[in-house]
């Protein structure tokens, strides 16, 4: 056999294992969700029958609650197959599942062909990110769910649907991760994301971050904690860093809303004015101690002054 004959053979052979492998590892995504429904009563689908996948944490414990991720996928993988919208995924099965996985529901929702965005811009409404909505109050409802530890990312397309549900929501989110895309226009409401830590990862060379660099001025300047990370990686798919090399779904579920937060990679966070410093790190203590040890230092100085007595009318 020739050379050449044999290197053919090798290259389909080993396409033919790294295609099967792909497949099982779909297979093996596809099973970590289940496929859910519920009805949505809003205008445009009234009535309808939304399908949703979500992936529930193993060995729950009665009465203990679990932190909520919702992904938005992008343009692409819009349909009705309610599959196709768990495309890229896969790098996140072992935070699902085995050894070293950590407990969280997962809620993933599929854009309709006749509107594959999540209609980001708001010139619809009762569009998909009303359904969005209303799939994550639903979800909340019928499961465990710790409200203030949602948190929500989205790849392309679903990265601006990540920024629009934050801004139209405020107090929805614990965090959010937008890949692969700019800031929203509404820089104005910029300042309502002061309580949700935003964290935007892009690769160099496609997407101006001058957006992103405003909305991060805003963000920060109004007390809020915003980063951005560019990727060293080619073309438009910033989330396979961003889930692999960055895991910001480990960091997302590390959010807890009204609480201390954990703030993005990078974050130079606003260094507090010299008096509160001082107040909280002196004054404050200080105070604290002398209250709890009053009584001990007037029976202490009482009976400093009556010895001081005695010694000057022994004399």
């Amino acid at each position: 056999m020739s050379k050449r004959l044999l290197t053919i053979y090798f290259v389909l052979f080993a396409s033919a294992i790294t295609a099967s492998v792909a497949n099982a590892q779909s297979q093996a995504l596809i099973d970590r969700f289940e496929e859910r429904t519920f009805r949505y009563t809003g205008g445009k689908y009234k009535d309808a029958e939304i399908k949703y996948r979500l992936h529930v944490p193993e060995n729950r414990r009665h009465g203990k609650k679990y932190p909520l991720i919702v992904h938005l996928h992008g343009i692409g993988e819009a349909g009705t197959d309610n599959r196709h919208s768990l495309l890229y995924l896969d790098s996140i099965l072992p935070l699902m599942t085995g050894p070293g996985s950590l407990p969280f529901f997962l809620l993933v929702l599929q854009c309709p062909p006749e509107t594959p965005g999540w209609a980001f811009n708001r010139s619809t409404k009762d569009g998909t990110l009303d359904v969005l909505v209303a799939a994550i109050e639903h979800v909340i409802a019928e499961n465990p769910v710790d409200k203030q530890r949602i948190t929500a990312t989205g790849v392309s397309s679903g990265g601006w649907g990540t920024w629009a549900l934050a801004l139209e929501h405020p107090d929805l989110l614990a965090g959010i991760v937008p890949t692969a895309c700019g800031a929203p226009s509404q820089l104005s409401k910029m300042a309502a994301l002061r309580q949700t830590p935003v964290w935007a990862i892009i690769n160099k060379g496609d997407i101006d971050p001058s957006s992103l660099q405003m909305a991060k001025h805003i963000i920060n300047r109004s007390g809020g904690s915003m980063a951005i990370t560019e990727a060293v990686a080619s073309g438009h798919n910033a989330w396979t860093p961003a889930m692999e090399q960055y895991k910001c779904f480990r960091w997302m579920l590390a959010q807890k809303r009204g609480s201390w937060f954990s703030p993005p990679p990078g974050t130079i966070l606003n260094k507090p004015h010299p008096l509160l410093l001082a107040l909280f790190m002196y004054v404050i203590p200080f105070s604290i101690v002398l209250f709890l040890t009053w009584g001990m230092l007037c029976e202490w100085t009482a009976t400093a002054f009556q010895s001081v007595r005695q010694w000057i009318s022994n004399d």
